[in-house]
């Protein structure tokens, strides 16, 4: 007999764009099937018909393959109406579940009586006290019922792939809602029933939804399968301690990618977020695979620190090869770079748009500094003769050590300002090559 296939899933509401929380979510039950030598299906849980919109369904998409995430197989909830009323009404037939005709306002009072006298606000089943003749009179009133899930009373309990052995005592559970009554279902069982006719096996998701877990194992009972291996990862938290929710305009995908990020700084830092792993820079997806644990998550939540998305960012370009950024260089309009610019820039620059003005700052006649400056007249005076490459700066700060007493900062920052326009930098010697004698000559004031 065959081993089973690792298939894990990813169900984004297309309500919005793909946030950094949920693009977490994502990657890791990517990366964890791909470590199994497994699938990875991309869900779309647009069941809410008035927040929902196509439009965000082809964002969401975008930026997934911007992370370069595939899948085997994608699907939208709205489509599977047919085997979602076939589920539910083995649910109905087998009695788990069960109609309901309190108004909201009937619950709202009930929840704030319990809550009042100390108890938990957890349903009553009054509706299953009804008789036939009761429900006949609702629905003859126009009284459309919702539709609740029967929670068996036995402990429930999974061993979590993060969090190791979770339980919850059914008694400190209400019958949650699944159908409400305009017969529009809510997140529990469609997800459950999806999950079922696609075998999913893993869900990794935010621990958000571990009391979900505790429902869902039980509706899966009820349908007669087996539930899938679940892990519940921390969510992510600011530098201030608040929950980074896509409903908090926090960080987007498509802002982090507009801001300059990699795709590949993203794979790195929310893979290892949340572990008590070093930062990687790993430029291959394919060795972040071979590196990911599941086991490495921790329980405690993680804290998204930009800074840490910028050094990642800034490691990742050192990394890159001439031949990959100049393809990336293209697409930032310069078109002309060669091997020895990108050497010049890529230890000095965070983003890879910073490369515009250091294009700018080697082939632009620019002047940084005007006043006249007896010192960089000097430096022109002894300046060597063309062609320049990585040794000319070590003949020409020999003539101008002859010529001037300063050293240190006091010798390579008036140059540095005046060639670049910058206090600080890639090296002189990798600088001059990539200059003209006019160019040189024209910013030391020398003309």
């Amino acid at each position: 007999m065959s081993e089973k296939i690792f298939l894990t899933r990813f169900a984004p509401s297309p309500t919005g764009r793909l946030h950094i929380g949920n693009a977490r979510s994502a990657i890791l039950n990517w990366i964890f099937a791909k470590k199994n030598n497994g699938d990875f299906i991309l869900r779309i849980d647009d069941t809410d018909i008035e927040r929902s919109k196509d439009s965000y369904i082809e964002l969401i998409k975008k930026d997934l393959q911007w992370l370069n995430l595939s899948w085997s197989k994608t699907f939208k909830q709205s489509e599977r109406k047919k085997i979602y009323n076939k589920r539910i009404e083995e649910l109905k037939n087998n009695g788990r579940l069960y109609p309901c005709f309190e108004s909201q306002e009937e619950l709202l009072l009930k929840r704030k009586s319990l809550l009042s006298s100390g108890k938990p606000p957890i349903y009553d089943r009054s509706s299953l006290k009804l008789s036939e003749k009761e429900k006949e009179n609702y629905l003859a009133k126009g009284t459309k019922p919702h539709w609740r899930f029967f929670i068996n009373e036995k402990k429930i309990y999974w061993n979590d792939l993060i969090r190791g052995e979770v339980s919850f005592e059914s008694e400190n559970l209400s019958d949650p809602i699944l159908i409400r009554e305009d017969g529009s279902l809510l997140y529990h069982l469609p997800s459950v029933i999806d999950d079922i006719s696609e075998n999913i096996t893993h869900i990794i998701r935010g621990e958000d939804h571990i009391s979900n877990t505790a429902f869902h194992i039980q509706i899966f009972e009820a349908l007669k399968s087996n539930s899938p291996t679940f892990g519940h990862h921390s969510l992510l938290i600011d530098k201030e301690g608040k929950g980074m929710s896509k409903r908090m305009n926090s960080f987007s995908i498509d802002d982090i990618q507009k801001k300059g990020f990699e795709n590949l700084t993203i794979l790195n830092y929310l893979s290892t977020i949340g572990t008590s792993n070093n930062l990687t820079f790993e430029t291959e997806v394919s060795k972040l695979i071979e590196l990911f644990e599941i086991s490495d998550l921790a329980k405690s939540t993680a804290k998204f620190n930009e800074d840490d998305l910028i050094k990642i960012n800034s490691n990742i370009l050192k990394k890159i090869e001439f031949k990959e950024a100049s393809n990336k260089l293209k697409k930032i309009n310069i078109h002309k770079s060669n091997e020895e610019f990108w050497n010049l820039i890529k230890n000095n620059i965070n983003f890879l748009n910073e490369a515009i003005e250091w294009w700018a700052i080697v082939n632009d006649d620019k002047i940084y500094i005007n006043d006249k400056n007896d010192f960089l007249i000097q430096c022109a005076s002894v300046l060597p003769s063309e062609p320049y490459d990585i040794n000319t700066w070590e003949d020409w700060l020999k003539e101008i050590k002859k010529l001037s007493k300063k050293t240190g900062k006091d010798l390579f920052m008036p140059l540095r300002m005046a060639l670049t326009g910058k206090k600080n930098g890639p090296e002189i010697k990798y600088l001059l090559p990539l200059l003209t004698k006019a160019q040189i000559i024209k910013r030391l004031g020398a003309l």
